[in-house]
């Protein structure tokens, strides 16, 4: 199961980014990417250790408005929501 994290600030690094999520998930968080980092774009692709129906929502809502570098995150179980269309 994978969790989707935006609203990264542009000037986070890759592994600002990587050890903060991985902080706040603590064993949760198996592996964690980050792409576009340095672009409006950013994003953070973690892949939970936790399988089961809803356990992503559970995680992305406790992780949701977490500050890093000044702005609020927003995560969700689902890449992209209606909200946050892809690019293009």
């Amino acid at each position: 199961m994978n969790l989707f994290v935006r609203n990264i600030a542009e000037s986070c690094s890759e592994q600002e980014v990587r050890e903060f999520l991985q902080h706040e998930l603590g064993h949760y968080a198996k592996s964690v990417t980050v792409h576009e980092i340095g672009t409006p774009e950013a994003y953070a692709a973690v892949e939970l250790s936790a399988d089961g129906p809803y356990v992503g929502e559970v995680i992305a809502r406790q992780l949701q408005g977490k500050h890093l570098a000044g702005r609020a995150l927003t995560a969700s179980s689902e890449l992209f929501d209606e909200e946050n269309p892809p690019p293009g």
